[in-house]
């Protein structure tokens, strides 16, 4: 059932010193194919680096050490002049890996890009300037298993019926 990948997905900052398979980045980045976009555009490409060096040069940008020390990075553009909802895209493709990545027993984190840290990232990547990207997704193993969400996080009194 998807609940469970759902309840057990959290932000991971840290990660053991272990590598990410081939197979899993494959299954993550398929995950994220397979989202839905709007008017069908499928218009989200993929870039992954697991070279130290790029992951040193992006850390310099951004400033954030879980950066650096995850073993891949991934990060999803998408192409503006195909995407009539490119955030929305981009979100949903995420979610997707995210709870794929929560399935192979991998932890993730939403890394958010400024405009100043996104249009230096597109650079240092050669990203083409019609690409948008809006994120960082590090992945790999959690270095403490993250405490899933339980039914206290549930709260009823959030869902209306009819109105508010």
């Amino acid at each position: 059932m998807i609940l469970k990948e759902i309840a057990n997905r959290r932000s991971v900052r840290e990660f053991k010193d272990e590598p990410v398979s081939e197979e899993a980045i494959a299954d993550i980045i398929r995950a994220g194919q397979f989202a839905p976009t709007a008017m069908s555009s499928h218009a989200v490409n993929f870039i992954v680096i697991q070279k130290q060096e790029i992951k040193e040069a992006i850390f310099k940008i951004i400033g954030q050490e879980f950066i650096r020390r995850a073993p891949v990075l991934i990060i999803p553009a998408i192409d503006t002049g195909k995407s009539i909802l490119p955030v929305q895209d981009l979100s949903v493709a995420t979610e997707n890996m995210f709870l794929q990545a929560t399935a192979l027993g991998l932890g993730s984190v939403w890394k958010n890009l400024t405009d100043q840290w996104a249009k230096k990232v597109k650079t240092l990547l050669n990203i083409p300037n019609n690409f948008l990207i809006i994120n960082i997704l590090p992945f790999g193993r959690p270095a403490k298993p993250p405490v899933p969400h339980g039914d206290a996080d549930f709260d009823i009194r959030k869902i209306h019926y009819e109105n508010w």
